[in-house]
């Protein structure tokens, strides 16, 4: 039987750990072939390795997403090896818990490099690559009868709304947002897709140390109280998300299925936000 995604070539940033890894392995489950973009080389051996045990390929490059230069290497050289992207997950990320008061300019920018600047540079490259593989006619056109790739970019319900402990955080995902509707409305001639997920609570690294600054060290509870905490405030399905729920999502926007679904930014979190 076809598998999903059967030799479909796909980018996923920060692939080395959580979400980026739970996504990498599902769409490489599915029968796509994974370049992982991670600035963790320990992490991204560790991904290719799983990828390759699933009977697909794995490509790694050890790079920070801000660095344009590193970006525009890895996309020109997967592009040259395997002729083409079909998807690009822009997954990397990174987090810091701030108050509003307290974050210098080197915080900010910090973050902003990652979350803001890597993720639309990495779009951008990508979304060249795409274009130029779409057909002269249908470029010329101005209209796809098809997809011709898929983009998702991870937001968060942090996103959704200010945060006051986190402000530089949140604005990098409301961020991501605003870029997800300009690139989906700039690629839509193509039909190429362009969407963001926005996960609430997931266990993942990140949470762990959130959990162990904000839970353990500041607040002296118990060793995941905090999460189940925030868990029980906020979501109503009552349990945080897995990394698996978010990938099972991220792979929906990456399949013919939402080939009409564009500019979207679609909150995986039980409940936590709803709009």
């Amino acid at each position: 039987m076809t598998k999903r995604f059967q030799d479909k070539i796909a980018i996923v940033t920060g692939a080395g750990q959580g979400i980026g890894e739970a996504i990498a392995l599902h769409l490489a489950q599915h029968g796509a072939h994974i370049i992982i973009a991670e600035i963790n080389r320990e992490t991204a051996e560790r991904t290719a390795q799983k990828v390759s045990a699933l009977g697909v390929q794995a490509r790694t490059y050890v790079l920070d997403v801000g660095d344009h230069v590193a970006v525009q290497a890895m996309v020109a050289d997967s592009a040259a090896q395997f002729g083409r992207i079909d998807i690009l997950i822009n997954n990397a990320g990174v987090n810091e818990r701030v108050d509003l008061m307290d974050i210098t300019p080197e915080q900010w920018r910090w973050l902003m490099h990652t979350n803001v600047e890597g993720l639309f540079f990495t779009l951008q490259t990508v979304a060249r690559q795409m274009i130029a593989q779409v057909p002269e006619e249908i470029r010329a056109a101005g209209r796809a009868p098809r997809s011709f790739g898929k983009i998702v970019n991870l937001s968060s319900v942090t996103g959704r709304r200010g945060r006051p402990n986190a402000p530089q955080y949140a604005a990098s995902k409301a961020t991501v947002i605003s870029i997800t509707q300009s690139a989906a409305l700039r690629l839509a001639p193509y039909n190429i897709n362009v969407n963001a997920v926005c996960p609430g609570l997931v266990e993942t690294p990140m949470w762990d140390y959130i959990d162990l600054t904000e839970g353990q060290q500041r607040r002296g509870l118990p060793k995941g109280a905090w999460l189940q905490q925030r868990v029980d405030e906020k979501v109503p399905l009552r349990r945080p998300a897995t990394c698996q729920d978010v990938a099972e999502v991220v792979a929906f926007l990456c399949a013919p299925e939402s080939d009409y679904l564009t500019g979207q930014a679609l909150n995986i979190d039980g409940g936590y936000e709803m709009d």
